[in-house]
């Protein structure tokens, strides 16, 4: 795990508690460097508490923001890509370090609106850090409107040291910007009570250039994703941990686990998902199944291609089950209207517009044999859908619904619905100009729809 630290302001230099002499030895002073691959020596080394759990590969990460935790830095950003542990090790120090830290837990992916940031954070205030004056209930906890009402109710609250952790943060950058910029600076405007941590998927540098130069600078713990050999290793010990009993009956050890991991479930799923707690459930599942033939003494530990085809069918279930499998949905809850007009969208887009009069008009039109090209029908199937003006999605929506006038304004409105929704994209960018149009909604998707209608979409489409 790569640690790296920002340029600190001078209001941020005193980190370390000012009783604890040799802590001013392992906090880093503004403007250092900290590099978790160094060796640290005995002398160097930074008394983490006993209660401090060990996370298999996950250690040294553990250690390192346990010992800024209790160092109260004013800012650490701990980034990484997604599942690759951060949240794991965060929901470990909290659960153990509760009695020696004042922590708030707050998770972006459950707050809507600004205000509810705020009833987050005020309403899980452990009750050791709040004035012994105040009485008042999560329930009853006033919600504030603005950032300075709750930055000022935040800091009359809080008597001890107290440690936000955000979680998911690049949400409450997307929420509100000035918001974010000031948790950042809680720390100087809490007097040094309140410290923040955050964790998001996205560099701290993305962030800096979206929101702007005004934050605060952090300290930056990178998290690494696991490895091939870290997985395999979490996984075998955890089966093992887990089906102890059944492993010693048929002598199926550590070895034997890895190996059935490796070659079984994560060569298989790890195209589909990098999640930890997924390929560990499906290789939990999977076991029972694989070890069955040795059990009843049909197959033995050497016959791994014959086991692994009695486990296959399970396996490729398993793979349209995870989440991470990219599915498309061929159905989609949308009002008649709506579903009207997205099959039209999708006929302009892909029907070629010389082609209007032989689908769309009632009467027989007299209309000469064109020799086409060779390969022109394959290079138009190429190009993908085409855009399309309004008035000539207009005539296809009059010619399949068989009505003379429509309001503008509905049609107008369920049009920006669609483009609202991604399945129907404005492809003109100049607003003076007439409206442009391209339906990307899956052929899939359209068929489905039209039989749900009761449209005759084959009678209309030009297949090419």
């Amino acid at each position: 795990m790569r640690v790296t630290r920002a340029r600190l302001s001078t209001a941020s230099s005193n980190y370390c508690s000012a009783s604890d002499n040799d802590s001013d030895k392992n906090c880093d002073s503004p403007g250092q460097v900290m590099d978790s691959k160094r060796k640290r020596t005995d002398s160097e080394t930074v008394p983490v508490p006993a209660s401090t759990p060990v996370i298999r590969h996950r250690d040294r990460a553990v250690e390192d923001i346990t010992t800024l935790l209790m160092c109260h830095v004013p800012f650490i950003f701990i980034t990484g890509p997604a599942n690759s542990g951060k949240s794991y090790c965060l929901d470990h120090i909290v659960k153990s370090e509760q009695d020696n830290l004042n922590i708030v837990l707050v998770d972006m992916r459950d707050v809507l609106k600004v205000q509810g940031f705020f009833y987050s954070v005020l309403s899980n205030l452990p009750r050791d850090t709040t004035t012994s004056r105040d009485t008042t209930t999560p329930r009853d906890t006033p919600i504030p409107d603005h950032t300075s009402d709750f930055v000022r109710l935040l800091c009359s609250r809080v008597s001890e040291p107290c440690v936000i952790i955000v979680k998911h943060a690049q949400l409450l950058n997307e929420l509100n910007s000035l918001l974010f910029a000031t948790v950042t600076v809680l720390h100087q405007l809490s007097q040094g009570k309140v410290s923040v941590v955050m964790v998001s998927d996205t560099p701290w540098e993305l962030i800096h250039l979206s929101t702007g130069s005004t934050l605060s600078p952090p300290v930056i713990l990178n998290i690494p994703p696991y490895s091939r050999l870290q997985t395999v290793d979490i996984i075998a010990m955890h089966l093992l941990e887990e089906y102890s009993v059944l492993c010693s009956e048929i002598d199926f050890g550590l070895a034997e686990l890895e190996n059935y991991v490796r070659s079984c479930v994560y060569d298989s799923l790890s195209v589909y998902t990098s999640s930890l707690r997924e390929m560990m459930t499906a290789a939990s599942a999977l076991l029972l199944k694989y070890v069955a033939p040795i059990q009843l003494q049909e197959l033995k530990k050497s016959d791994k291609i014959k086991l692994f085809h009695r486990i296959q069918p399970e396996l490729v279930t398993t793979m349209t089950q995870l989440s991470c499998v990219p599915s498309f949905k061929t159905s989609l809850e949308l009002p008649y209207n709506l579903r009207i007009l997205l099959i039209c969208s999708f006929l302009a887009s892909h029907n070629p517009a010389r082609l209007d009069k032989r689908f769309f008009c009632k009467g027989k039109s007299s209309r000469r044999k064109v020799k086409s090209r060779k390969g022109s029908k394959l290079s138009d199937a190429l190009k993908g859908p085409k855009t399309f003006p309004l008035d000539r999605l207009l005539a296809i929506h009059s010619s399949i619904t068989q009505d003379g006038t429509i309001p503008c304004s509905d049609i107008l409105m369920s049009v920006s619905s669609l483009v609202a929704l991604n399945l129907v994209v404005r492809a003109s960018a100049d607003l003076l100009e007439q409206p442009k149009y391209k339906c990307v909604a899956p052929l899939s998707t359209i068929s489905i729809l039209a039989k749900e209608s009761g449209i005759d979409f084959e009678t209309f489409y030009y297949n090419y």
